[in-house]
């Protein structure tokens, strides 16, 4: 029973927000553009399927080779940032020894 008005809530503002942004001149002609370009767009896709599957597989490796090029960046980073904590790791590793080797010349005089 909540969720129903949760979501009649969000359905709701979301419609009344919508109408009064529509109250505004330039906004009304943006979402008028944008949906006689949209509808353009369908119409087209409609008569000429074959352009939609090819614009639609277009899209698709566009998107893959930059998720691929991504991931390649945050392996990169990755590497790099390991790289730097093993640095670090023998660094503080080698001041230990020192301060363990300065520590015992220490208490044998």
């Amino acid at each position: 029973m909540a969720e129903n008005k949760l979501i009649t809530g969000i359905v709701t503002g979301a419609l009344i927000g919508g109408a009064i942004v529509l109250f505004d001149k330039n906004t009304r002609q943006y979402v008028m553009d944008k949906s006689k370009g949209a509808g353009s767009c369908c119409r087209n896709y409609i008569q000429q399927p074959s352009e939609a599957i090819h614009d639609l597989r277009l899209s698709y490796e566009s998107f893959s080779k930059k998720l691929n090029n991504g991931i390649d960046d945050v392996l990169v980073l990755l590497k790099k940032t390991e790289e730097a904590l093993n640095k670090i790791g023998e660094m503080d590793e080698k001041v230990n020894n020192k301060l363990e080797s300065v520590d015992n010349s220490k208490e044998a005089s």
